[in-house]
């Protein structure tokens, strides 16, 4: 008991932040040799220790309670803060792919607008080249219905009319042909077939006239 009650002075000794020198001195008063003092001071010391970590743990979990919804409504801050931070970057990388898709498909836009453009413009030319071949095949053909009835009129021998009617069959014929390949392969010819096409137009002609000739 008495040895409780000493411990209990150094403690409060200790606790009002005397000197060691002046606790042991008090010891000493109190009949507690040198050793016997220096023990019962680290003994207070230690118990003092553990109280103040004791009470330190107190107030430490004291002050959380006091502030945990501060704490709280801090964490949701910064959560919101990193949320939106988070959500505008994405939005600034959506918006970026965004427009470079949209740039991408504008330019495959003009390209394919400048193709279609080419296209027409070859086709309008090559109507109009067609439009002109036609119209001189009409005059021809005019022509040769009226050599035609200018050789009825004639009434030239049988023989003659035989030969006649034959290479104005044969010229119609090949007309017809050179004609008809022109109009199935309108979209796929080139210089050269067109040039084919052209002198069977013309010996056509020319069987046509000989016709008329004889």
């Amino acid at each position: 008991m008495k040895n409780e009650s000493i411990i209990q002075v150094i403690q409060k000794m200790v606790q009002e932040g005397q000197s060691r020198e002046k606790i042991v001195s008090t010891l000493k008063d109190l009949g507690v040799n040198d050793e016997q003092a220096k023990k019962l001071l680290l003994i207070a010391e230690a118990d003092t220790f553990t109280l103040l970590k004791k009470e330190i743990n107190s107030m430490v979990r004291e002050e959380f309670s006091n502030n945990k919804k501060d704490f709280d409504n801090l964490i949701r801050s910064e959560l919101k803060k990193i949320e939106d931070n988070e959500k505008e970057r994405v939005e600034q990388v959506a918006l970026a792919q965004l427009g470079q898709v949209e740039k991408d498909v504008l330019d495959k836009t003009k390209a394919f607008e400048t193709r279609v453009n080419e296209v027409v413009g070859s086709s309008q030319k090559t109507v109009g080249m067609v439009k002109i071949a036609l119209d001189s095949v009409h005059e021809k053909l005019s022509q040769v219905e009226l050599d035609i009835e200018q050789i009825k009129v004639h009434k030239y021998r049988k023989k003659t009319m035989l030969f006649s009617y034959g290479f104005l069959v044969l010229g119609l014929l090949i007309l017809l042909f050179s004609f008809g390949l022109f109009v199935v392969k309108l979209n796929e010819l080139d210089l050269q077939q067109m040039l084919i096409i052209g002198l069977a137009m013309l010996t056509s002609i020319v069987f046509m006239f000989a016709s008329i000739v004889s």
